[in-house]
């Protein structure tokens, strides 16, 4: 498996913590398209969505949402880029202990490399915009999966029946193990690699 080059920066929300209480609020409403950021010489402004999409004509011509919006506001308020851009699956392969670790960490890289390329290609076929929100929302949560798979209290189960030779296979339940199981952080990664100086 290639390493995974993001279509579009990634900001997970335990990187958020360094914000003030309603700035953090704001970014978890621009994460989840309840607001659209839209810049301009005058500043930026937001714009809150209801839960029907509002009229194409009504939207502006340029604005950002999910991660990327929160990649701009955080660096207006003179916050560090905490975003995702690049999944190093070499460095991740190297940390997992044992097979069945990586075995489940390998599987949620396939889920964020498919939804990768899936945003990438409906961008490219021109879907329409609520379609393009909602790709972008998924590969957000799908890595925040890899990153820590119980963040939103509801982890990717792994299901399989037990073959009990006197009994009737059993099915059996497992949390998929994640990166925070073995100590591996996507953005302390990308911490430690940007404060290394180029050769």
């Amino acid at each position: 498996m290639k390493n995974i080059t993001l279509f579009k920066p990634i900001v997970l929300r335990n990187s958020l913590d360094d914000m003030t209480l309603s700035q953090k609020e704001i970014a978890l409403d621009l994460l989840s398209n309840r607001k659209l950021l839209v810049p301009g010489s005058d500043g930026m402004h937001f714009i809150t969505l209801s839960r029907k999409q509002r009229p194409k004509e009504k939207l502006p011509k340029f604005y950002l949402y999910g991660s990327e919006a929160v990649c701009y506001y955080r660096q207006s308020l003179g916050f560090p880029d905490v975003s995702i851009t690049d999944i190093e699956i070499d460095d991740i392969v190297v940390e997992a202990e044992d097979f069945d670790t990586l075995y489940d960490i390998l599987f949620l890289l396939n889920r964020v490399s498919m939804r990768n390329d899936r945003y990438r290609k409906l961008l490219e076929y021109g879907a329409p915009e609520i379609i393009l929100w909602n790709e972008y929302r998924m590969l957000q949560e799908y890595v925040e999966s890899l990153q820590d798979n119980n963040w939103c209290g509801h982890p990717v189960i792994n299901r399989y029946n037990t073959a009990n030779p006197d009994e009737e296979p059993e099915w059996e339940e497992e949390v998929r193990k994640s990166l925070a199981d073995i100590g591996y952080s996507l953005v302390k990664y990308k911490q430690e690699n940007e404060s290394v100086p180029a050769e």
